[in-house]
């Protein structure tokens, strides 16, 4: 199943991704859809563990804003 980890900035976003990196985790920085793209335009997309990742990234400065599951016909937010 795949998601995506949303940010309010550009900036959380590439935190995020220098955190994830250092860790190990499988992830890809991606311009984020258009229906998503409300404060930033890159998401990270995982397989997994989103509960994991974002608690991984809670007080980090990276910081996800939202997290979405890709469905047949869009993005679902959980």
């Amino acid at each position: 199943m795949d998601y995506l980890l949303s940010f309010h900035s550009t900036h959380k976003a590439l935190k995020a991704e220098s955190i994830l990196k250092a860790q190990g985790v499988e992830f890809r920085l991606l311009p984020a859809p258009k229906e998503i793209a409300a404060y930033c335009a890159l998401v990270i997309s995982i397989k997994d563990r989103p509960d994991t990742l974002v608690e991984l990234l809670k007080g980090s400065g990276g910081e996800a804003a939202a997290v979405f599951k890709k469905e047949k016909d869009g993005y679902v937010k959980v």
